[in-house]
């Protein structure tokens, strides 16, 4: 196995960071609540882009195939070609060009067409939502360049305690609630009256 080239990870790493951090600031500059709020114009446009990219990335999902007794059958590009019949050229593109409620309405009308591209699909929305999340994080970085942090107060250990029984009575109740037989509310109202006893010397 070839010796990992630390110092060319590095650059590599830091080129990335600058053409990001770069491309973020053209981006505020046009948009200076972008990290706050984004048109669905803009967004529009974003995920056209970030869809090009995973097209690249993920060239398995553009597939060919033609229709038989309802079944979609994965075929070369010639034979997609001939065939006279029902058909479906899968890109990313098109499992993307349904709107959220004719895609849903696929799982109805056409089952099979549904069920090939759903996690396709999928992929594709949440790469697009991560690279969107990327660029308002590297904005809100912009922003906040030289803005001292201010950390909140440290709580006392005793208000910990305190916060961390009342939470265990809202989780047992919710546990409860799920029809958990270990929530026994009773055992642990029990429990932290003895546990204070203790505790609150």
């Amino acid at each position: 196995m070839a010796t990992l080239n630390l110092k060319q990870v590095a650059y590599n790493q830091a080129s990335f960071s600058d053409s990001l951090k770069g491309l973020a600031r053209s981006v505020y500059e046009q948009y200076p609540t972008f990290d706050e709020e984004v048109s669905d114009e803009a967004k529009l446009e974003l995920n056209a882009g970030y869809q090009l990219r995973f097209a690249e990335n993920n060239p398995k999902i553009d597939q060919r195939f033609i229709v038989k007794d309802n079944a979609y059958l994965p075929v070369d590009k010639l034979a997609f070609e001939s065939h006279k019949g029902e058909k479906y050229h899968r890109t990313t593109a098109n499992i993307m060009s349904y709107t959220p409620q004719a895609f849903g309405a696929l799982r109805q009308s056409n089952p099979q067409l549904h069920s090939l591209i759903k996690a396709e699909r999928d992929s594709v929305s949440k790469y697009c939502s991560n690279r969107l999340a990327d660029l308002k994080k590297a904005i809100r970085a912009i922003k906040n360049e030289g803005v001292a942090r201010v950390r909140g107060a440290t709580k006392m250990f005793a208000e910990t305690v305190k916060d961390t029984m009342s939470g265990l009575k809202k989780k047992c109740a919710n546990a409860k609630a799920r029809g958990d037989e270990s929530a026994n509310e009773k055992q642990l109202v029990l429990a932290i009256s003895e546990f204070n006893r203790k505790w609150l010397v």
